[in-house]
């Protein structure tokens, strides 16, 4: 059973976000400081070029006030649809306000930044519904040129096909490089988190589980430490590949044994950990030795058998160092005791 790999979106992500958006916003402030302080204004309607300038400025810097807010009450996906509809306004109003009021309009292109943002970092639906938005705004935005630039294009439907393009296929570009990444980066994730000879998790998995507020696998936690008896001996006599099947024959066995939910995982060697939800020590005992006659009869080998140690807990966060060493106890005194057996903690 492989373990749980984490997102690879979400908090981890917010300081990533936050710089791009502390970025993006700040330009566009600038350069709505930037149009307003320029001498010449040939404009056709200047008065409310430079209105909606001024509201571009203030709704930049008001997203900045609310990125700084929300930067201490992550995750900042929570404002995603506040953001993005801050950033389309003030886009907008950035380049309509330029076309008003000076006649150019250089600043279009900026609708690049909010394609760029919501392709790698918004969830798809979201991004998807920011490409139809933004092609509606770029369309908008030609259309304002042609009527009151100081240079209209003379087919302005083809200049707005012209001007969309490009930003539709960033989107798509960037949307696409991001899964690609994300889809290695869980992969990544698993090989880190996976025994490569069994395909249970490894120790790291066993303690990634454990952190925070434990495996979740129900109210009460039963742990179960398994050691394959006089495994060495199993090499020596059959050699190392007939080892890996005895090994990949226990996983199996867990597997055929666990519960929805459960975490299995190698510990080292020949050693597993079982991590299950557990009514009382005397049901999971039942299951274990239920699991050991599988193994056994699954092993192949005359003589292979297999010793475990079984703890239980209530706690809601459990200690998983404390219930490894009262498991490894248990496990001990089973090998003392004759092995093949398993045995519950005092």
């Amino acid at each position: 059973m492989t373990p749980p790999v984490p997102p690879t979106s979400g908090p981890d992500r917010d300081p990533v976000k936050f710089r791009v958006l502390l970025m993006f916003f700040s330009a566009g402030a600038a350069l709505a400081a930037l149009a307003l302080a320029l001498p010449d204004r040939e404009g056709t309607w200047p008065a409310l070029g430079r209105a909606l300038l001024i509201g571009d400025g203030l709704g930049a810097l008001g997203a900045l006030g609310l990125l700084w807010w929300a930067r201490r009450r992550p995750p900042l996906a929570r404002f995603d649809l506040a953001v993005l509809l801050l950033a389309q306004g003030c886009t907008l109003g950035g380049v309509l306000g330029e076309t008003l009021l000076l006649g150019t309009q250089y600043s279009v292109m900026t609708q690049l930044w909010i394609t760029v943002f919501a392709a790698g970092f918004l969830p798809r639906r979201m991004v998807w519904a920011q490409q139809l938005v933004g092609l509606a705004s770029v369309t908008l935005m030609v259309w304002v040129r042609a009527r009151y630039g100081l240079n209209p294009p003379r087919l302005w439907l083809v200049e707005a096909l012209v001007t969309a393009v490009p930003v539709l296929l960033t989107g798509v570009a960037v949307a696409y490089f991001r899964g690609v990444a994300e889809r290695e980066a869980r992969a990544l994730e698993r090989a880190v988190r996976t025994d490569p000879l069994t395909g249970l998790g490894n120790r790291r998995a066993l303690f990634d589980a454990f952190a925070g507020r434990g495996p979740g696998v129900g109210e009460r936690t039963g742990l179960v430490m398994l050691d394959i008896d006089h495994f060495k001996g199993v090499n020596d006599r059959f050699g190392h590949a007939e080892g890996d099947r005895v090994i990949r024959a226990l996983a199996d066995a867990l597997r055929a044994h666990a519960a929805p939910g459960d975490l299995l995982t190698r510990h080292g060697g020949e050693e597993f950990v079982w991590v299950t939800s557990a009514a009382d020590g005397a049901s999971l005992l039942a299951r274990v030795d239920a699991l050991r006659a599988a193994f056994a009869r699954g092993a192949g080998l005359p003589g292979v058998t297999v010793s475990a140690g079984v703890v239980t807990t209530g706690q809601p966060h459990p200690d998983l160092p404390g219930l490894l060493r009262r498991a490894d106890a248990a496990l001990y005194e089973a090998k003392a005791a004759g092995r093949d057996r398993a045995l519950l903690a005092s």
